[in-house]
Formats: C-alpha cells, structure tokens, sequence
C-alpha cells in the first residue's frame, strides 16, 4: 500500500485528473437520480399515499381496461364496476382536475377525510382558508406532507364532497387483488404508478441515461487505470524482483484505486447534496438513501471492476520481462 500511495502523492496532476474525472461522473448520476426521484415524487405522491398509506402497500389500483397503457386519467369506471369493486371491500378513487384562483391543482376522493373539509399542501392552506370545489366550500387544513400527482398540487376530499365535482375521473382501490371486474385491469405493486403518464415517460427516460452512466464509468475507469498501471510496471517489477508477492503487488494497486474513487465519489456527492439545498426550490430534487447511496456503491463496484481487469500486466508479467521493456 505504501508504494501505491507514494505514487499518488508523486504524481498530483494525474491523481487529480482522476479524482475530478471521478467525482463528476458521481455529480452526474446521484444528481439524476436525485433529480429523477423528486419528479417521481411530484408525479404520484398522492398516489402513493392514497395507496399505500390508507389501502396499504398490497392494494390495487382498478382502472377502466384500455389496452396496454391503462391511466388514470382515462379511467371511467361505470356504476356496476364501482358496485362490484365495493361488493370486495373497495372504495371509489374520485379525481377532477380543478383551479383554485389561477392555480391548477387536483381534487382527490380520501375515505379518511371527514366531509366538509379538505386537506391541503402548505402552501394553498396558507392562502386560501376555504375551497370551492363544485361550488361547495370547504375549509381547508394543512396535510402532513405535501404530496402532488402529475406535478400539480393535490386537494384530498370526502368521497361525499368528490361526488359532486364535475369531469371526474373515477377508479377505484381494493385492499387486496380482488376478482376480475369485466371491463377493468388492476393495477399493482410498481405498475400502479405507471397510472400516471408523466411518470412513465420521466422514468424511462432518466434511467436510461443513469444505466449509460453507469456503463461509462465503468469504462474510463477501467480505461485509465489500465494506463496508469501500464505506466507504473517498471516500478512494479521492481518490487517484484526485489521479493513483492503478487498478492501485495495486487493489494497495492486496488488500494491506490479504492483511493481514488472514495476522494472523488465522496468530492460528487458532496457536490449533490450542496447543490441541491440551494437549488431544491427551482427543481424537483429529493435526497435519499435510493438517490446517492446506491448510485456511490454501484460506481465503487464499476471503478474496482476496472480496477481489477487492469492487474494483468501486474499479475502475468514477469519481472526480468517487464524491467527489459521498461
């Protein structure tokens, strides 16, 4: 390890190329992932909790069947479909897009939301003490969470109060999977936010790019370790002839790479989360273990993949051959 590290210090230019080179590409996909988990978050947060939080996490969404891309946002279900869904234990699933002043936002039925009142984000409780959805008002109370479906802002109401609301979409919630409904396709586990178009197409398109990020990180570093290794085996074999086992050689090698890729993907996330405390108001970001931790440790996978395919030369050459080419 000593050697490994002598090295680094003796060759600062090129230990910080990496070490930039490494922490940008951390930057890149913990920011995407950050980025892709709080447009997740604006695009089915009612829906998750509607769904998992009340109904409960084995619950299923029931839409009106319409082939391969069912959405909530086409969903009609027709009285005999709700009478069916409720003879299995269900509840009707009621949302209207509406506008509160000049804002839009969506009205969302809740069977733990007491008729007469309706539960808001902060930000509309604070400037509007009452709502007047199909011209009924209710007053307003500050949810817990404020929680948004296809980036608007929702309002959860009664069931009584959502009866009322006109050009409603109507689905409907079972606690579990139920029978076949003729006319109707339920929904469970992670196809049920898949209910929200905005989310499939966001999601499909952010972890495209994170997998080729991925892909690529794994390839320059697996690149530049390979010359850096290339470079340094005159000092290696040197080791070697002077009694190093390739074990330690091997050791030493990995530890200038673990080295490396800890400075830089510690340098990107710092990064991450700096930028977005001061940019979290303009853009949907949210930090999670999902956003940084698992992107750091599949990037300190890639790198030492890499890593390890460049200890060839270390572990195949001979000693007097490697001293006679150097």
């Amino acid at each position: 390890m000593f050697q490994g590290f002598r090295e680094l210090l003796a060759a600062k230019g090129r230990t910080l190329l990496i070490v930039v080179t490494v922490g940008m590409i951390t930057l890149m996909v913990t920011f995407l992932s950050s980025l892709a988990g709080g447009l997740s978050y604006q695009s089915v947060s009612a829906l998750k909790y509607r769904l998992d939080s009340v109904a409960g996490a084995d619950s299923a969404l029931v839409l009106t069947e319409a082939g391969a891309a069912p959405s909530w946002s086409s969903s009609q279900l027709t009285d005999e479909q709700l009478a069916a869904v409720e003879r299995q234990g269900g509840h009707p699933l009621r949302i209207a897009r509406d506008r509160v002043d000049a804002d839009p936002v969506i009205y969302l039925s809740d069977p733990t939301v007491a008729p007469g009142t309706a539960v808001a984000n902060a930000p509309l409780v604070a400037s509007h003490p009452t709502v007047n959805p199909g011209g009924h008002p209710l007053s307003t109370r500050q949810a817990d969470k404020d929680i948004f479906l296809d980036h608007m802002p929702v309002i959860r109401i009664s069931e009584q109060d959502a009866t009322t609301l006109a050009r409603t979409n109507v689905a409907a919630v079972l606690d579990h999977p139920g029978a076949p409904i003729p006319g109707t396709t339920q929904l469970t586990g992670s196809q049920r936010w898949e209910a929200s178009s905005s989310y499939q197409g966001e999601q499909m398109s952010l972890n495209l790019m994170i997998t080729l990020l991925y892909v690529i990180s794994g390839l320059v570093l697996g690149a530049f370790f390979m010359v850096w290794t290339m470079q340094r085996l005159r000092g290696v074999s040197i080791s070697s002839a002077l009694g190093a086992s390739r074990r330690v050689l091997a050791a030493d090698s990995l530890g200038q790479a673990v080295a490396v890729l800890a400075l830089g993907i510690l340098g990107g996330v710092a990064v991450t989360v700096a930028a977005a405390s001061v940019m979290g108001g303009a853009l949907p970001i949210e930090l999670s273990t999902q956003s940084t931790v698992k992107p750091t440790l599949i990037l300190l996978a890639c790198g030492l993949a890499g890593a390890a395919l460049s200890l060839r030369p270390v572990l195949t050459t001979s000693p007097r051959a490697a001293l006679a080419n150097a």
